[in-house]
């Protein structure tokens, strides 16, 4: 994990004070765009990545969601119990197992993102393409600082 970096103006630390609580309405608003049904956020994210990618060994699940091993164990335990995971022998390595989403997982996962896509769809329409040019650009550059 990287070190924090030390800020000591005040208006900088006001201004990514501003955009970080902005940056999480917008996420909230967003989640709440789709039926999540009884799936907590990061077990809905979870079985998206899981959908998306194809079976997965859980260790590879849990980097993937940037969480640790036993988070994602009682992650996927819910998430099977509910049928929407199976788990399954890796033909490469009979002790490990393989995640794989199930039809109801990925019909799911289809509709959270139809639904959260449109919404943000019809946000972005108000957008110049200017401006959706320099948000792409400014949320890009952000993950990558904040991913080293």
């Amino acid at each position: 994990m990287p070190e924090p970096t030390s800020v000591a103006d005040p208006d900088q630390l006001t201004e990514a004070a501003e955009l970080y609580h902005a940056i999480g309405r917008l996420l909230r608003l967003l989640r709440n765009s789709g039926d999540l049904g009884a799936l907590s956020p990061g077990a809905a994210s979870a079985l998206a990545s899981l959908a998306r990618q194809g079976p997965l060994r859980l260790g590879d699940l849990a980097g993937i969601e940037r969480v640790s091993a036993p988070t994602m164990s009682r992650i996927v335990t819910g998430l099977e119990k509910g049928g929407y995971l199976t788990r399954d022998a890796d033909p490469e390595d009979g002790r490990a197992q393989l995640l794989t989403a199930t039809a109801a997982a990925h019909d799911l996962v289809t509709g959270l993102t139809s639904a959260r896509i449109q919404r943000f769809a019809g946000a972005m329409e108000h957008l110049a393409p200017g401006q959706r040019e320099a948000v792409m650009s400014g949320l890009n550059t952000l993950i990558e600082a904040l991913d080293r």
